[in-house]
């Protein structure tokens, strides 16, 4: 146990503390949870399900003022105990639908975000060495918050130490500019790959204070879900997180980079198309608002002839609202098109995440993907449903809602697993285990069937895995008590097989060795690749051998009779080799 001061006996703090719905709850902290850090000392408190709790504790300086756009610094250390009972500030980001405020702002949160929490079990002390489970929330990169995800039930359930954090996100988190290149002092200040850098010194943080918290920092499993899942496999790939983890699950997750020709360079359809955001385009959009006589010209022979650190001090001067502003509006649920996730040649390989033998971090690694991810976007889209009052969903067109999701999943599933797992096992990983969340019985309400509408959405494997069955309202509405009792068996089912495979690497037959084996992906012909999580109501879980590849779905398309217009058949063609696949293949009726 820490050092106690004899003089402090009982402590108690009464705060207020925020859930995911804005509501208020009491909080209560006491001097059992005292820890010391890096950071300073912090205390904590007796959460919900049998835990404690420690929030907004800083793991960085503030990355504001002449600290924007460079590498995170490690906290310096806090005289003052730090009141670890409430969350910090999130992330700087464009509001969404996901409500952390109660009005309508165009922007939430603050620059002042690297913050972590921490949820272990309340019989846990600094001897338990328990397992740790680093969580990296999804959003596109530029949305989501660590606050939005409750894991103190899976942290109490299995004994395990479960950390989320928060890190910069859209064009604070990945910016790659010339003049902030020459300037940066470090080869991670010039990287521009911030966010993935606040990740990499969270997970310093973890290997020096973790067993402070219960925890063993030679047993860290990174995970995370669709963003988080990316920068999962970014991890992996990096060598400058080489051994601050021993596991990876990546839910959701895409091996998708942006060079840094695309990240910085100016637009030209002749020469190079580009990326409409790019930090050239952008900065040439700060100038002509502050100069409005001067024209898009003007403004980049501007920003080439300025000296670099006269042009950093100006970007580092704006104010952080001015820097989204220039961006474009949200594609959808807040997200919009920003370069991220960069190879620089340092904090990630110029050939990006390739996975060559002997250039990854070779740890034992779960992934998987929802067998209907993409209806949770289709869902937003007006071009595939007619909402009314932001809440009654229905769908256009039944047969198009199935098709596309049907091929676009299937796509997100040979990028996210089949083709990445293939590649890890051909390169030596031998521990890589795969899934596909089918999860489908939500219920009827009113004339809209949430089973059609979402089916086994993105995301929804969260909520079975914290199993809180919260995931940003949508629980109100996919359970109830018809399909309660078999969700919570395949939400206990997941948490166990995950805290297995945190504890071993393998989640093989689950904590209580009572599940049905999960097998690791073997590229041998006619043998198992990857489990089916669904429940007992459905078809349970179980393995199969079936896998996916580009060639053959592009070919399956080509020949899929129920799309009859062969104008629409062609435009899915050009999506799916768009997204990324390299394969040539079209149909001869495309040619023409």
């Amino acid at each position: 146990m820490v050092k106690k001061f004899s003089y402090l006996v009982f402590f108690i703090i009464f705060v207020s503390c925020s859930n995911n719905n804005g509501t208020k709850a009491e909080i209560i902290g006491d001097i059992s949870t005292l820890r010391e850090s890096s950071s300073g000392q912090v205390i904590g408190f007796q959460n919900h399900y049998q835990s404690i709790a420690w929030m907004g504790i800083p793991y960085a300086e503030a990355p504001i003022e002449n600290l924007r756009w460079r590498a995170p610094i490690a906290k310096k250390k806090s005289i003052d105990i730090i009141d670890a009972t409430n969350y910090s500030d999130i992330c700087f980001q464009k509001n969404s639908f996901v409500r952390y405020t109660d009005d309508d702002s165009s922007y939430v949160g603050s620059e002042d975000c690297l913050y972590l929490n921490i949820h272990a079990p309340n019989n846990s002390s600094e001897d338990s060495n328990l397992p740790v489970m680093f969580w990296i929330h999804g959003g596109g990169n530029t949305t989501g918050a660590a606050s939005s995800y409750d894991f103190s039930k899976l942290a109490s359930k299995h004994d395990l130490v479960i950390v989320t954090i928060n890190y910069r996100l859209g064009p604070l988190g990945w910016f790659y500019h010339p003049s902030i290149n020459k300037t940066g002092s470090s080869l991670e200040d010039k990287s521009g790959n911030f966010g993935l850098l606040d990740q990499i010194l969270a997970l310093k943080w973890v290997k020096k204070n973790i067993k402070n918290f219960g925890g063993n920092s030679n047993n860290v499993t990174i995970f995370g879900e669709s963003a988080g899942g990316h920068n999962v496999f970014s991890l992996i790939s990096s060598p400058l997180a080489k051994g601050l983890f021993h596991r990876a699950i990546s839910q959701s997750g895409s091996t998708r980079t942006t060079s840094i020709s695309d990240a910085s360079n100016y637009v030209d359809d002749e020469i190079n198309p580009g990326i409409p955001t790019s930090s050239k385009e952008i900065v040439n959009k700060f100038l002509i608002k502050k100069k409005q006589a001067i024209d898009r010209f003007e403004a980049k022979i501007m920003q080439d002839s300025m000296d670099e650190f006269l042009l950093t001090d100006f970007l580092q001067s704006l104010r952080v609202e001015e820097i989204y502003e220039a961006y474009s509006e949200a594609i959808v649920a807040g997200m919009f098109n920003v370069p991220r996730i960069l190879r620089d040649g340092y904090v990630l390989p110029f050939d990006g995440m390739n996975f060559k033998k002997g250039q990854f971090n070779k740890v034992p690694t779960i992934l998987g993907t929802n067998r209907d991810e993409m209806k949770l976007f289709y869902s937003m889209d007006p071009d595939y449903v007619r909402r009314y009052l932001n809440f009654l969903i229905f769908i256009k067109d039944k047969d198009k809602y199935e098709i596309e999701n049907e091929y676009s999943s299937n796509n997100w599933k040979i990028n996210g697993v089949d083709r990445p797992a293939r590649t890890l096992v051909n390169s030596g990983n031998l521990n890589v285990f795969a899934y596909r969340f089918d999860w489908d019985e939500e219920p009827k309400y009113l004339w809209m069937d949430f089973s059609k509408i979402f089916g086994a959405a993105h995301g929804f494997e969260i909520s079975f895995i914290t199993g809180t069955f919260k995931y940003f309202g949508f629980e109100d509405y996919i359970i109830n008590d018809t399909n309660r009792s078999a969700a919570r068996q395949l939400s206990d089912a997941m948490m166990s097989y995950w805290a297995e495979f945190a504890y071993f690497g393998n989640p093989g037959n689950g904590r209580n060795k009572d599940l049905p084996k999960w097998s690791s992906w073997s590229t041998k012909p006619d043998t198992n690749k990857f489990i089916i999580l669904d429940t007992f109501n459905d078809k349970n879980i179980r393995m199969t051998k079936s896998q996916l590849f580009h060639q053959t779905e592009l070919e399956r398309l080509a020949n899929d009779s129920r799309i009859t217009d062969v104008k629409i058949k062609c435009r899915y063609i050009e999506e799916l080799k768009a997204s990324g696949n390299k394969s040539n293949f079209t149909m001869e009726e495309c040619k023409l």
